[in-house]
């Protein structure tokens, strides 16, 4: 038992050093030595062929070819292994062979095996194993009987060339053929002298009268480019340990419950000399199903062991609960490993999931849902957000049109000269105002008695600043008496009031302490110096709650885009100017977006330029910018014009137009 476990470890050894190959298939040749000289150790040589060669190694689709040789070559089995019957047919064919042959052809064997493999098809990557104890002792009848141990070794060296010229593999295990279990062969290359004495059944060859008889399988090994393999019956699982590298995979034997989609753990162990790099591309069950979702990949060091998580998923046609997969590992590279073919126990358990995924029509189904879905729910998001805006722009009209409906009907009762005196004096007063201011600003910048470009001692500059403050101070006053006397009226003193605004309105026009004149200065235009455009910062106010509606206006831009460049804006609130996506839309010249903010505080608007380089005459944010045109650089140096207005609905314009056919009438006539 022993010796068959030792041969059987030995059939490993040699197909575990076989290069890796990258073809599926493998077509193996054992040429097996049939002389006499084979008896004692003959049993043991089918069991190993039989029980290594055939279950652990082989798989199916590959192709067994075992050829014997004595004084001649015959062909014993070629056989491609499809299905369980196949593996069964080889086995009985082997047990039903027998060494009957008197003398050892080796040169013979050697050319007749290349020519067999030769006429094989080209696509199998093909594996030789030469099995003999060594003597080459033909028959007198052989064409090479004559040939003395010289030209033994230029026909061995002529086919070995031949066999390695083909890139084919070839392996050499020697049997001894001694039955004291001795490991070396009788005779020597090119002694001619065969040790060998005829016997039937005697386990030894007959003499041969070649003169090239001898051992020549150290010159084969050399030729072929290998090594010979001697098994030591006494000492055989020590040579074994000592040479095997075939990889040994190690599957779970039992992996619990799972899915039918889970990962299984593996160990690949290296008992070889030479580091392996391991390429897994197939995991088969029994049916040849791949069950493997994913290639993996790993080196394994000499001597050493690596990890492999194969992620699988099983069949459907599974049913579940308790099952024992029959699993065979592929690799890329033709390597083989033992076991060929691993058990492993599972529980499978079907989840609602699994169930709903097992058909193709189901996935495509939910796919389509979800995009459906997906489709629908952004739409809704979209739909209610336009709906939010569009149901807010009516109630912020309406409460804007409420508001200046409100004025107009409070400012209706007013007589028209009331009305006119009122704006008289504001107008008046707001333009004293700026004036003055101008004149000041003139007159700092120049210097007094028409100096230019010289500054004022502080004496006097301290006074035209509180002359500034001053006419500011009364020009406000004035404004706001002539609005409270405007707001104040009714029906019925009309004429009271006319008085009170023509007496504002006289004593505004008197010179008075307030009304001192300055000097004029003598350059009205002030001296710029070079900024940087930086970024313009601002804080946002509100001076009471309110609301409006902008309209932005752009020089020979098409106005004609409904209500896009229409906005209603609350008090702190802002838009944005610029291209693309901004709120006030610029699509005249490309311009980018958000190069300004507009801001309103309740009363009136700022422009804030957030790029001010697009904005050369701003050097900060611009107030009370409503009806104010601005000039916009863009990046090429093309020019626009903008300004934003209070919009004024056509209805309204209408109107005012109509209005303009009345005539007020004569004053306390009816």
């Amino acid at each position: 038992m022993k010796k068959r476990f030792a041969i059987a470890m030995l059939v490993l050894l040699i197909f575990g050093t076989l290069p890796g190959v990258a073809q599926d298939r493998v077509d193996l040749i054992v040429l097996l030595d049939s002389s006499q000289s084979m008896i004692p150790y003959y049993n043991q040589v089918v069991d190993y062929v039989l029980s290594q060669t055939v279950r652990e190694y082989m798989r199916f689709g590959d192709a067994f070819h075992l050829l014997s040789f004595s004084d001649s070559t015959q062909v014993e089995i070629a056989q491609v292994l499809k299905t369980e019957q196949d593996l069964k047919s080889v086995i009985a064919r082997l047990y039903l062979l027998y060494p009957l042959g008197k003398n050892t052809d080796l040169v013979t064997a050697l050319k007749n095996v290349y020519q067999y493999v030769a006429d094989l098809p080209e696509s199998s990557a093909k594996y030789i194993v030469l099995i003999t104890d060594g003597m080459h002792s033909p028959a007198p009848r052989s064409p090479f009987a004559a040939l003395d141990a010289a030209g033994v070794k230029a026909e061995i060296d002529r086919v070995a060339s031949d066999i390695r010229a083909h890139g084919w593999t070839m392996r050499i295990v020697r049997v001894p053929f001694d039955t004291n279990g001795a490991s070396t062969a009788a005779g020597t290359a090119g002694s001619g002298t065969g040790a060998a004495v005829s016997g039937p059944f005697s386990g030894k060859e007959a003499p041969s009268s070649s003169p090239g008889s001898g051992d020549y399988l150290s010159e084969v090994a050399a030729a072929v480019g290998t090594v010979v393999t001697t098994f030591d019956p006494q000492n055989s699982a020590a040579t074994i340990n000592d040479t095997i590298d075939l990889p040994v995979i190690d599957f779970p034997s039992d992996m619990g419950v799972k899915d039918y989609a889970f990962t299984i753990p593996v160990e690949i162990h290296n008992r070889s000399s030479r580091q392996i790099s391991i390429e897994l591309t197939r995991l088969l069950l029994e049916d040849g199903t791949d069950i493997l979702t994913a290639k993996e990949f790993a080196e394994a060091a000499p001597g050493k062991s690596t990890r492999l998580i194969l992620k699988v998923k099983l069949p459907g046609s599974i049913p579940a609960g308790a099952t024992t997969l029959s699993l065979e590992p592929r690799f890329g590279d033709g390597l083989r490993v033992s076991p060929g073919i691993s058990h492993v126990k599972v529980e499978l358990k079907t989840s609602p999931l699994h169930v709903f995924f097992r058909s193709s029509f189901r996935i495509i189904m939910f796919i389509a849902l979800l995009v459906i879905a997906s489709a629908a729910v952004l739409l809704v998001v979209l739909y209610v957000r336009t709906l939010h805006r569009k149901t807010e722009e009516p109630i912020v009209d309406a409460m804007i049109d409420s508001a200046h409906s409100v004025q107009v009907s409070h400012s209706a009762h007013v007589s028209p000269y009331a009305k006119q005196a009122a704006e008289m004096v504001a107008v008046s007063a707001a333009d004293e105002a700026r004036e003055q201011a101008a004149i000041l600003a003139a007159a700092s910048g120049t210097g007094q008695h028409q100096r230019a470009q010289l500054v004022a001692p502080p004496t006097h500059r301290a006074a035209r600043e509180d002359a500034l403050a001053t006419a500011q101070a009364d020009a406000h006053a004035h404004e706001r008496k002539a609005a409270e006397l405007l707001q104040a009226a009714q029906p019925g003193e009309s004429s009271s009031q006319e008085a009170k605004a023509a007496a504002v309105l006289g004593a505004w026009q008197k010179p008075g302490p307030s009304r001192r004149s300055l000097p004029l200065a003598a350059s009205t235009q002030p001296v710029q110096s070079a900024s940087v455009r930086a970024t313009v910062a601002y804080e946002p106010r509100i001076q009471k709650p309110g609301a409006a509606r902008l309209m932005l206006h752009v020089a020979d831009q098409n106005p004609n885009i409904g209500r896009r460049n229409i906005h209603a804006i609350h008090a702190g609130g802002k838009k944005s100017i610029g291209g693309g996506s901004s709120d006030f839309l610029i699509f005249l010249l490309p311009v980018p977006r958000n190069i300004a903010s507009v801001y309103f505080d309740g009363v009136n608007a700022t422009l804030v330029p957030i790029r001010p380089e697009f904005f050369p005459d701003l050097d900060g944010p611009s107030e009370e910018c409503i009806g104010k045109d601005f000039r916009v650089l863009t990046a090429r140096g093309k020019e626009l014009r903008i300004r934003l207005d209070l919009y004024e609905p056509p209805v309204d314009r209408i109107n005012k137009l109509l209005h303009c056919l009345e005539s007020p009438g004569m004053p306390g006539k009816s």
